[in-house]
């Protein structure tokens, strides 16, 4: 397939999944661009790992690191009884990388408005307590949260981190729960949820991105990002469409997969 080739699905390609570690850098990087383009005089948008919380709501300064795991060995008093089969460990320190993030930022640093897009290490064991913590974290610091849900693996981080009442909601009012989402979290509202339902048979949906109450909102619209990732990443020179992508799709997905892709001329 060339490289130039029109984007083969309505909505979400489900197999970006399979590569998301190359991708998730690339759409970050093209959202900022993008956000950029409409951010008012005085605030600008960049690319962080960690950060540092400075907000005019809460006058709080304090640092949130997400999905850093590190484990050591010490030596400790208990070594004075230690047994006699006993021997030290080899010591290590293992980091995983910082993900990435957008963060927009007034002149004085006070943190706005956080963009996550998630990986799966964000929604499940450790990973997913820790992001948590830092969406917690930045709620109750008065700063919007923008939460993108584009991975299967572990499944919808919506249905995980809200309460029962709140995902019935969703199935009572859509008929059913879209594997993916985009939600967005007000600082001025902070019990509402913004819920933009993911699916790939339709386009992706432009999301509204707040700033400070005095802004307007900016969009982000997922739909072009996608196309653009797609293009520029060169997805389809790596991409066999005649096989079912991973993690596999529910059943009536696969169905709809299976035909459009026939339909597409790809299998």
């Amino acid at each position: 397939m060339a490289a130039d080739a029109p984007y083969p699905f309505p909505g979400l390609n489900p197999y970006f999944e399979e590569r998301w570690f190359e991708l998730h850098p690339s759409m970050i990087a093209m959202a900022l661009g993008r956000l950029q383009r409409q951010m008012p005089r005085d605030l600008r948008v960049s690319i962080e790992q960690g950060m540092k919380i400075s907000t005019r709501f809460t006058g709080d300064d304090k640092g949130i690191q997400p999905d850093v795991s590190v484990w050591k060995v010490r030596e400790d008093t208990l070594l004075a009884s230690a047994p006699p089969n006993f021997a030290p460990p080899v010591v290590l320190e293992v980091t995983t990388p910082k993900p990435r993030h957008l963060a927009i930022r007034d002149m004085d640093g006070e943190l706005v408005t956080v963009i996550e897009f998630l990986s799966p290490t964000n929604k499940h064991g450790s990973g997913a307590h820790g992001y948590l913590q830092k969406r917690l974290g930045l709620i109750e610091s008065g700063v919007n949260l923008v939460e993108i849900d584009l991975i299967r693996k572990w499944g919808l981080a919506l249905a995980q981190f809200e309460d029962a009442q709140a995902v019935e909601t969703i199935q009572r009012t859509k008929g059913r729960l879209s594997p993916h989402a985009a939600t967005v979290f007000r600082a001025e509202l902070p019990q509402q949820r913004e819920v933009y339902l993911i699916t790939y048979q339709q386009s992706l949906p432009a999301i509204r991105v707040p700033l400070r109450p005095e802004d307007q909102d900016i969009w982000l619209n997922l739909q072009e990002l996608a196309e653009q990732c797609q293009t520029d990443c060169a997805f389809d020179k790596f991409t066999d469409y005649t096989r079912a992508p991973a993690p596999p799709l529910s059943p009536e997905d696969t169905a709809w997969l299976d035909a459009h892709l026939k339909a597409q001329g790809h299998r």
